[in-house]
């Protein structure tokens, strides 16, 4: 179902990424006093009144004729304009009436929408008195500020009013799917590629993409949220403050989804920091795959080169062998979209619940395959019981009994036979070996040994 827009335009500084947070009530968008920090387009839903829609926040349409993304900022944010059910047409009141206004507010009539005039700024009775001069622009008017909330339930009041006919239940989103890499590795190409359209501004500059954006998604009736990250690189003192700010908030995207495709650049050497992220997913235990883009540059591929690839990356991600590889093309849209397929099906894995039966089977098929290894205590272990305790990510717990203990290497089979059986690709384990005190019943006794009898016993 296609849910109803709202976007918000206007001239770069007024205010349209601190509305945006405001009535999404997160710190979604990147908010600096520096004119053209918000680049592409967000969108966010909308819950008010048990009612539903979509909000988009835009770059200003009036960037710096210096920056370097000044066409794609002012098309993206027309195309915005152009699916929209309602535009909000955001001002300055601190400002007033200038120029540029108009000759925005004149562009907006020819787009034939419902078009609302929102006058930001107006945090006291007599910036709301000047806000007045507005009315000359001819829309239908409303006085907030995005800093203290004043006027934004009576604006969103307004929102729903103009779409009674266009407001639908959403599809709630099953799947959530960071995209995560340094910087120009591919990642706003293979979500541009993903959604079959330009949804992020794509260069050859790093850190071109600044906020974490979130896109729906729906592929073979799975509704995805796919985040488009800023690139991570190493912290250095030169990081400016909106880089610092994009950092924090992809790491952040790690912690709200629910599987992490790694981006690499297959085309290119790994370095520390593709290590580095590597590890930062993996310590947050989240579902992960490797997704090795721009194969397209790669010459002369064969199956023997596919498994050379596969080694190397391997061999650079030693802790993550459970972790599957995709090959991609963004730039030739090759097997983008078994991105999601296998989102998917990582995203199924992490839910997997195992039963005690199957575990009890499963523990005997692997003593009968290896017997336990000891591993600082001298006596070898029994293995008395497995279970799992929690399920995304899967958590198992083995019991043995107290005073034994077991080999690092014998734990490490087990954690890759529970993968391997159960299918678990995709998805961090987790082991723990627990002792405890045996119960009578439990206790392997022996029987009493007899006594040797002597040459003169058998005699008699």
């Amino acid at each position: 179902m296609n849910i109803a827009k709202a976007v918000i335009v206007g001239r770069s500084n007024v205010g349209k990424s601190s509305l945006f947070n405001k009535i999404i009530e997160q710190r979604r968008a990147l908010v600096l006093p520096e004119a053209g920090t918000t680049r592409d387009v967000l969108e966010a839903e909308v819950h008010w009144r048990a009612q539903q829609f979509i909000l988009v926040d835009t770059g200003g349409l009036d960037p710096l004729k210096t920056d370097t993304y000044h066409d794609s900022i002012i098309s993206h944010a027309i195309s915005a304009m152009k699916k929209a059910d309602i535009i909000l047409f955001l001002v300055d009141v601190t400002v007033g009436l200038i120029d540029e206004d108009r000759r925005i507010s004149r562009e907006l009539r020819k787009s034939g929408k419902k078009i609302l005039l929102v006058v930001n700024k107006c945090d006291n009775e007599r910036r709301r008195i000047h806000a007045k001069e507005f009315v000359s622009l001819g829309f239908e008017q409303y006085s907030i500020s995005s800093t203290n909330g004043s006027g934004i339930g009576d604006l969103l009041d307004a929102i729903l009013k103009a779409l009674p006919n266009s407001l639908e239940k959403s599809i709630a989103s099953e799947i959530t799917l960071a995209l995560i890499g340094k910087p120009n590795v591919g990642k706003s190409s293979i979500l541009n590629s993903i959604a079959g359209e330009e949804r992020m501004i794509v260069s050859e500059k790093p850190h071109t993409t600044r906020d974490s954006q979130d896109i729906s998604i729906s592929y073979k009736d799975t509704q995805y949220t796919v985040i488009d990250t800023a690139g991570i690189r190493r912290k250095t003192d030169k990081n400016d403050e909106i880089e610092e700010l994009s950092i924090n908030k992809s790491i952040s995207a790690i912690d709200r989804s629910d599987v992490v495709a790694l981006i690499v650049d297959i085309s290119k050497e790994m370095t520390s920091q593709d290590k580095r992220l590597a590890r930062e997913i993996e310590d947050k235990a989240k579902g992960l795959f490797v997704v090795a883009n721009k194969w397209d540059l790669i010459p002369e591929k064969d199956e023997a080169t596919l498994n050379k690839y596969t080694n190397y990356i391997n061999a650079n991600f030693p802790n993550l062998a459970w972790a599957p590889i995709v090959f991609t093309s963004a730039k030739d849209n090759k097997r983008i979209k078994e991105i999601l397929v296998l989102a998917k099906d990582i995203s199924q894995n992490l839910k997997r619940e195992i039963t005690l039966n199957a575990l009890d089977k499963f523990l005997k098929s692997c003593i009968k395959k290896r017997k336990p290894t000891i591993g600082k205590g001298t006596r070898r272990p029994r293995l008395l019981l497995l279970k799992q305790v929690r399920s995304n990510p899967p958590v198992f717990v083995l019991e043995i009994p107290n005073k034994t203990n077991l080999g690092i290497s014998y734990q490490q089979f087990l954690t890759n036979s529970l993968r391997e059986k159960f299918d678990f690709e995709g998805v961090p384990l987790t082991l723990v070996v627990k002792e405890r005190e045996l119960k009578k019943d439990e206790m392997n006794i022996s029987p009493p040994k007899r006594k040797r009898l002597t040459h003169r016993h058998r005699r008699i």
